[in-house]
């Protein structure tokens, strides 16, 4: 083998950001149970408030959790004024609940300092998630300028993302909106909220404490007309909103979700801690290399050096700006998986190792978190979860050669279980860090195997040590459909020598794989089938739950929507024999103006007729006759 060392520049990070196009037509949201996480007393009106008053029109329970104690007023300054201050803010925001119809919640943590309480923030959200049980939730996005908002983001995916089985699967349908107050996000939805405009100026006029310091409702109203410039002209007013579900949270770390979702992460590094190698191994696929030295690049982590070992292939292109040591091993002729692992290790001068295939990407935060595990007392070897993205060819570039995430799902996440280990690999080689002194004690890997080599190499450390597992997803592994990408194929268990690289592995082990070992993993295993059994019909029956209570809901606005056709045909019917009645009348009006006119005519004829009479001899003579016979 040829080793040669590289020496790099660094280079500022790149975001890879997924944004939707904005929507051209306004949706509707639908729901039964509504949980609001509103970091401050207002970011329920400012950020949601339209749609919390359909909701309530629905027939939703809302409930709002508001996370700060609202203390921070530059201008109060002795602990009186700020408590009065504190206390006028939760006046003000229990008339806005008592308006909208909603429950309220507080934690009481310092307004302005979220962000170092994110384990307090997220057990107690656990706690009124299992509470309330809420179908849809409200929290900010995580794009917003204030740290409070951003960190509260950040709580509920460190809730989510570590969550496993049945607690995971209590939470697994809950929808998330993220919503915005003070910074644009990268919406899927928007909710037309012109009608209720007035409604929410009220509301907003409730927090006077905030409308006096500045004109927040003002600032709203031209995000809310800004979100209208994709809609139809009769929208005024609009609210933007991101579509989220538990899965989001759980297959990608907090970096990795906040460029999903369009955004660019603060990524802060890592400055110190061991020497950690990163073995890639490749062989002529730059693309997909490319991608994968990208994603150690943007590493938090800076105590890292890459063992770049080419596997005979063609000598493969680096960065000229790849911000680490760069160790370059070239191997004429290639020596397979196991050999390019062995030659990689061996080049390695880190105190740990992990390992990156060309094809796998991990996240920022992946040799971070896997070099403060390694740190903990009596840990050797640790790791943590990849989630598996699976890749068709085709749409829009994003991935290498054009490739399209299809489906994203996270198949291996288990607690370290030697017994197991010994009949199935359930860890992913890159989700692993072990430390360096391991390998020469545990024997270099297998060259004879052309693939599992990673598993029976995993086998003979964990005779050495436990592994310490994070139920976290900091990477991911790739598999690009149709493609003859991967070692095995498309279809892995398909393939010939697959059963035969097994049973390989199984007989190099097989004195250790006692049939009572094997009895107490297929008990174990058949419990586990039995516990998802359950936990899938509780799933199920909590999701027919909420089919018929979402059905219920679409009965109940289809009685609504009737009713309201039948008011409007009352109505209509109502105007048009008022209008006739108009009409009607009109006619009799102008009858009796005619009747009127004839009258005062005929009326005015008499009278000049008697006039005419009594100016006349005859009536003289009359009233002469008629005075002598009295």
């Amino acid at each position: 083998s040829i080793i040669r060392i590289v020496s790099l520049k660094s280079r500022p990070n790149k975001a890879m950001k997924s944004e939707p196009s904005l929507p051209g037509r306004c949706d509707e949201v639908e729901a039964r149970r509504v949980l609001v996480l509103a970091p401050h007393f207002d970011d329920e009106i400012l950020g949601c408030g339209g749609l919390l008053l359909a909701l309530r029109e629905q027939g939703a329970g809302l409930h709002v959790l508001f996370l700060t104690d609202g203390g921070h007023a530059p201008e109060a300054g002795t602990p009186a004024e700020r408590e009065a201050y504190r206390r006028r803010r939760r006046e003000e925001a229990a008339a806005v609940a008592a308006e909208l119809g909603a429950t309220v919640g507080e934690l009481g943590l310092p307004d302005g300092g979220l962000a170092p309480l994110l384990d307090r923030l997220a057990e107690n959200i656990h706690r009124v998630l299992a509470e309330k049980e809420p179908d849809l939730v409200l929290l900010p996005s995580p794009l917003e300028v204030s740290r409070d908002h951003r960190a509260t983001f950040a709580a509920v995916h460190a809730l989510l993302s570590g969550l496993r089985g049945e607690a995971f699967e209590k939470l697994a349908g809950i929808r998330l909106l993220a919503y915005e107050v003070n910074f644009p996000q990268h919406p899927d939805l928007l909710f037309d909220v012109s009608a209720r405009l007035p409604r929410l100026e009220a509301l907003m006029g409730l927090y006077a404490s905030q409308q006096e310091r500045h004109d927040y409702w003002a600032a709203r109203r031209g995000l809310l007309a800004f979100r209208t410039l994709s809609l139809p002209a009769g929208v005024k007013a609009a609210e933007a909103y991101r579509r989220l579900s538990a899965d989001d949270f759980r297959l990608r770390g907090p970096a990795a979700l906040i460029e999903h979702l369009g955004g660019q992460p603060s990524l802060l590094a890592i400055e110190q801690g061991p020497l950690v190698s990163v073995l890639v191994r490749t062989k002529d696929r730059p693309e997909f290399l490319a991608e994968a030295l990208a994603s150690v690049a943007r590493s938090t982590y800076s105590r890292l050096e890459v063992v770049l070992v080419n596997d005979g292939g063609a000598p493969p292109a680096v960065p000229s700006d790849f911000p680490f040591p760069l160790r370059q091993v070239d191997l004429r002729p290639g020596r397979g998986r196991a050999g390019a692992a062995n030659a990689g290790i061996e080049a390695a001068s880190g105190d740990y190792v992990g390992f990156l295939d060309d094809d796998d990407l991990v996240e920022p935060e992946h040799f971070e978190i896997l070099a403060g595990l390694v740190r903990g007392a009596g840990v050797r070897v640790a790791y943590t979860d990849a989630a598996v993205g699976v890749y068709e060819p085709g749409g829009a570039p994003g991935g290498a050669g054009g490739w399209r995430e299809v489906e994203r799902r996270l198949p291996y996440s288990r607690d370290f279980d030697s017994e197991l280990l010994l009949l199935d690999n359930y860890i992913p080689f890159h989700t692993l860090l072990f430390e360096k002194k391991l390998y020469f004690e545990a024997g270099r890997l297998d060259e004879s195997f052309p693939f599992f080599e990673d598993w029976e190499f995993l086998i003979r450390m964990a005779r050495l040590t436990p592994f310490h597992h994070l139920p976290r997803v900091t990477c991911e592994y790739r598999h690009f459909r149709g493609a003859g990408h991967h070692v095995l194929g498309a279809r892995p268990r398909e393939a010939g020598d697959f059963l035969a690289m097994r049973a390989r592995v199984l007989e190099k082990h097989a004195a250790s794989a006692r049939p009572e070992l094997i009895a107490r993993v297929v008990d174990r295993l058949r419990a586990e089938t039995v516990a998802a059994e359950e936990s899938g019909r509780a799933a199920r029956s909590r999701e027919a739950a909420l089919a018929g209570r979402l059905q219920a809901v679409e009965t109940h606005n289809l009685v609504l929507a009737d009713a309201q056709a039948r008011a409007r045909e009352q109505v209509d019917q109502l105007r048009f024999e008022l209008e006739a009645e108009k009409v009607a009348h009109a006619e009799d009006r102008q009858r009796l103006d005619g009747d009127l006119t004839r009258a005062y005519a005929e009326t005015d004829r008499l009278d000049r007729l008697r006039k005419e009479m009594e100016a006349s001899r005859a009536w003289r003579l009359h009233l002469w006759l008629e005075t002598f016979r009295k």
